[in-house]
């Protein structure tokens, strides 16, 4: 089983949230995360760096910047078809 798990962060710093959501996540199998946001590289990086993270998908774009529902959702919605779950944290 494939799963997408959104990377939730704040001030370049990944959110304990995104972790936890990681560790189910990689209890069904392989995972992938992504990122998304303005200026992200820092925080994209860092979550090649979680443990049973395999890949990193990056939206980076200024209209990403306050994380707003109608800019964001329509990522993850996109690459959900190759994925069997996704899962955001919260």
């Amino acid at each position: 089983m494939k799963t997408l798990v959104y990377v939730e962060h704040e001030g370049g710093q990944i959110k304990d949230a995104t972790l936890a959501a990681v560790t189910a996540a990689s209890k069904l199998g392989e995972v992938h995360a992504l990122v998304a946001g303005s200026n992200v590289g820092a925080v994209a990086d860092a979550a090649t760096k979680i443990a049973g993270v395999g890949k990193v998908h990056v939206a980076d774009g200024a209209h990403l910047d306050h994380g707003l529902a109608e800019n964001v959702a329509p990522l993850p919605a996109k690459l959900k078809q190759s994925y069997d779950a996704l899962l955001a944290p919260h």
